[in-house]
């Protein structure tokens, strides 16, 4: 079956948005989607999508814009060649934040943010503009987000109004215990580090906003094959 015959054409494009906090499992399902998208357009130049990412961020950021806190957590020990001498000091790109005094559904300590500074909230600012421009330019894109606040929430979505491209949100939800688990997995070099108390506290933060999802996922549940099957059940309905 390819997309031409099952409605997976829409024009201009399609955006399917992903949704989800920190170690939920969003970059390996959307890649797993991103690869059955492809073998369903089978070359059609018309249907093909592009896999984008909150995550390309850092690809953007000299590494000397890197903060300590992360430098240290990839177990990199060359800390003199850094912009920022000392946590905080507004050299870094972005910042993790210790939050675990402030409200959400799950309480307790570790729960870390991320704040970006201004320089990193203007490449993020761009990053959405350059997907709405993929949209207008009719490229479907699978995009891989972790929407932290309403700020984000605010700018993307209007992006993606402005690109005129359908958009099809999917939000993906874990157990916490499953989210944790994860997140201390990292710690064995394998995949990039997190910090402890980020998946806490993203997903408290993360579908605190107004996006209504036309599908939700969940990730400690469902294997990736029967997510992605689901996925393309829906947009093909």
């Amino acid at each position: 079956m390819t997309t031409a015959s099952s409605g997976l054409r829409p024009a201009p494009a399609l955006a399917i948005l992903i949704n989800g906090p920190s170690s939920s499992g969003k970059s390996t399902l959307c890649r797993a989607l991103h690869d059955r998208l492809t073998d369903l357009a089978d070359g059609d130049p018309a249907a093909a999508f592009a896999r984008v990412a909150y995550d390309d961020l850092g690809a953007l950021i000299p590494d000397r814009l890197f903060p300590i806190s992360f430098v240290k957590m990839q177990k990199e020990t060359d800390l003199g060649r850094l912009a920022s001498r000392v946590p905080f000091d507004g050299r870094a790109s972005w910042e993790y934040v210790d939050d675990s005094h402030t409200e959400g559904k799950h309480g307790g300590s570790p729960r870390t943010r991320v704040v970006l500074n201004s320089h990193g909230e203007r490449l993020l600012k761009g990053l959405h503009r350059s997907w709405g421009a993929h949209l207008q330019l009719g490229t479907h894109l699978v995009i891989d987000h972790f929407i932290q606040n309403s700020e984000w929430y605010e700018d993307l979505s209007g992006v993606l109004k402005q690109s005129g491209a359908r958009v099809f949100s999917v939000g993906v939800f874990c157990s916490l215990a499953e989210l944790e688990r994860r997140e201390s997995s990292r710690a064995d070099g394998k995949t990039e580090g997190r910090p402890p108390g980020l998946a806490r506290r993203s997903d408290e933060l993360c579908h605190a906003h107004p996006l209504v999802y036309d599908l939700t996922v969940q990730t400690d549940t469902e294997s990736t094959a029967q997510t992605v099957s689901r996925i393309i059940a829906a947009l093909t309905d």
